[in-house]
């Protein structure tokens, strides 16, 4: 699928696996030598993650896969609109439905480096530097699923469709896009000039588009024609059925696809909650299974005919916070710093290392994840000090705001300090770190209540709108961290910003120098200082990172866990006896 600048967001992530009964299960240990114990061990960890591999699927040739069969998959929901680049649309089940339906422009391979796909561009490379030019040639070859051309029009129209100059197109992100100054078909309809208004150095990322001009030159089209309809496949596969009272999604071969044949017949999706997905891979109802709590992990690996996988992950979890409204007491800083170190982020994270047998990392930047080049503690940058767990500090901090504590919860002229934590329904790791949460929260004053909503409901009518106090969930990065981190964070009005802090007077100019400077170091200089910057106004408290961990039917091959490999759809299916 093509890379975007959009960071996904989904519900499961790994998440403390029994939340306060983990907790509380450490016998006789003090608060402070839980925390002391959970942060030795969670070092040891990060020293383990480095020798999980990036690919863990079994891989074969393509002559050793066999020709047919089904592959059967699972997703939390359907998505509320089949248009990936719509606000509503950056979800993780989308990406993943339409993933053997979108090619891209782009392909990774297991150490992260990225190329063009040659299944969609001929060529592409920079011609001219000042102003920085790209020159593109597009497989002639390659159509949509209705049989007509991909050309640079079709690009075109989206990149006028997604930078926003017109309001009327309700897009995710205009991060990339927004950096293209112009458009150009040049020798025919397949080759063309992507012109920057500045440097970019993610260029690649920004070669090939995922929607024909039909969409994209319509913002009617664009923001309500493909609500309930799949947008084309260009891929191996299309949609060919949609169910929607039985909540299921079926891909066929794709007739018009040009390449290599894949060797799947059908890809089926089927929406299973998180609470039924363990239980529907134990009894063989689904062939992969995304693993991330101890319950699931303990199913996963008692069933005999499948087998574990584990890779290096860009996942992590975290709690935001919304500033915006009146009498909020969050849109004070001490507030939320207090907030942040009430936490105890060591144990939450450590509670999943034993149940899942795999590393948890802490996540201290917002850019970079653990282990990544460029990687610093932007808490310690940022405040003098890491982000540990210290209620005494907390407790502090909160006196300061003018909090006082009245009993159990602290007041200030005449109101409590009431918070809460919107909750999906039916998803276990959602709900502990939430339970989490609020014990902790609850232990220096606050007075947190847990709103549990339908989880179908939770992004389009809670977290997407800003109807919430504080929400948790997970981001997945991108193979461009430089240019998705910003997204989250910058302008104040992004899609993806859903703190309702206005930080765009000091994250401005780093954003710009993050998305188009060339010079290595000074790129990374200037993601970090924009790291620092959100570090040090806590409103989005990071957790940890965590590997992924699939649990896959054996015989499948060239699909599972993975960290940054493309996966080639034409070649996922089951191994030849």
């Amino acid at each position: 699928m093509t890379i975007t600048s959009n960071r996904r967001r989904f519900l499961q992530g790994t998440a403390a696996v029994g939340g306060l009964g983990a907790l509380a299960a450490c016998g006789q240990q003090s608060t402070e030598e839980q925390a002391s114990q959970a942060a030795e061990e969670n070092e040891q960890a990060a020293e383990e993650a480095s020798e999980l591999p990036n690919t863990g699927w079994e891989r074969a040739e393509y002559d050793q896969v066999e020709e047919g069969g089904t592959l059967r998959l699972a997703v939390t929901q359907l998505p509320s609109t089949w248009n990936y680049y719509h606000t509503n649309g950056a979800l993780a089940d989308l990406n993943t439905i339409l993933g053997p339906c979108w090619p891209g422009g782009n392909i990774a391979d297991e150490s992260g480096k990225v190329v063009i796909n040659p299944d969609t561009v001929v060529s592409a490379e920079i011609t001219s530097e000042d102003p920085q030019i790209v020159t593109v040639k597009y497989n002639p070859d390659a159509v949509w699923e209705d049989g007509s051309p991909i050309t640079i029009k079709d690009f075109a129209a989206q990149w006028k469709a997604c930078n926003g100059s017109d309001e009327a197109f309700q897009v995710a992100s205009t991060t990339g896009w927004s950096d293209i100054a112009d458009v150009r078909e040049t020798d025919d309809e397949f080759t063309g000039e992507i012109e920057y208004s500045s440097t970019f150095p993610d260029w690649i990322a920004y070669l090939y588009p995922s929607l024909p001009e039909s969409i994209s030159s319509d913002p009617t089209e664009f923001n309500e024609g493909y609500v309930t309809t799949p947008t084309p496949s260009y891929g191996p596969f299309k949609v060919g059925d949609i169910d929607q009272t039985g909540e299921v999604v079926t891909l066929v071969r794709n007739e018009n696809w040009w390449g290599q044949a894949p060797k799947l017949e059908t890809i089926i999706f089927s929406v299973v909650s998180q609470a039924q997905m363990p239980s529907s891979f134990a009894n063989a109802e689904i062939d992969v299974i995304d693993i991330a709590d101890g319950d699931t992990y303990s199913q996963a690996s008692g069933r005999s005919d499948a087998v574990i996988q584990k890779t290096n992950g860009l996942t992590w979890t975290h709690v935001t916070l919304n500033v915006a409204g009146d009498d909020n007491p969050l849109a004070d800083v001490k507030v939320r710093e207090a907030l942040a170190r009430a936490i105890n982020r060591d144990a939450v994270g450590q509670a999943v290392v034993g149940p899942l047998e795999a590393p948890v990392v802490p996540v201290n930047n917002y850019v970079f994840m653990p282990g990544q080049d460029g990687y610093e503690d932007s808490f310690e940058v940022a405040t003098g000090s890491p982000l540990t767990y210290d209620p005494e500090a907390a407790g502090a901090l909160l006196d300061e705001a003018g909090w006082a504590l009245n009993g159990d919860v602290r007041e200030k002229d005449g109101a409590q300090l009431t918070l809460s934590v919107t909750v999906p329904a039916d998803v276990k790791s959602n709900s502990d770190r939430a339970r989490q949460i609020q014990t902790d929260l609850n232990a220096v004053g606050f007075s947190v209540e847990l709103e549990t909503v339908p989880s179908d409901a939770y992004f389009n009518e809670y977290v997407d709108p800003g109807d919430f106090k504080m929400v948790t969930f997970s981001w997945v990065g991108t193979l461009f961290p430089q240019q998705s981190s910003a997204n989250l964070f910058y302008p104040a009005d992004s899609g993806q910003n859903y703190t309702g802090l206005d930080l765009d007077a000091e994250l401005g100019d780093l954003a710009e120098t993050m998305q188009t400077e060339l010079d290595p170091e000074a790129r990374m200089a200037a993601s970090n200082e924009f790291s620092s910057i959100v570090a040090g106004a806590f409103s989005v408290i990071p957790f940890y990172a965590t590997p992924t961990i699939f649990g896959v039917s054996e015989g499948i091959v060239n699909y599972g866990a993975k960290l940054f490999e493309t996966v080639d759809w034409t070649t996922v299916g089951f191994k030849a006896a």
